[in-house]
């Protein structure tokens, strides 16, 4: 054992996983608020419009039952399967 030292430096390992876990969602408060904000005035902007076109067909009561109103809403909501690539996260060594 002669010769032989022991070296005390120590790697230091940064791992930053918000990049990753901002693909999936998990925002920070920052991000989330902004995002909140924007999805509800878009979700307003939605029922807004849905209100006024009801209305302007429940007007017409004549021609247009509140079943068709109801059939419309039950099956003309289309669903959307997104696939989106997820970032690993950034791992910094240093010695």
């Amino acid at each position: 054992m002669i010769g032989r030292g022991i070296n005390n430096n120590l790697l230091k390992v940064y791992v930053d996983n918000y990049p990753a876990r901002k693909d999936i969602g998990f925002y920070n408060i920052a991000d989330i608020g902004k995002d909140i904000a924007e999805k509800g005035q878009q979700s307003a902007f939605k029922a807004a419009s849905f209100y006024a076109e009801t209305g302007d067909k429940l007007r017409d009561f004549e021609n247009y039952k509140i079943s068709d109103l109801a059939e419309e809403i039950m099956y003309t909501e289309e669903r959307e399967l997104t696939l989106k690539f997820k970032r690993g996260p950034n791992i910094d060594v240093r010695a």
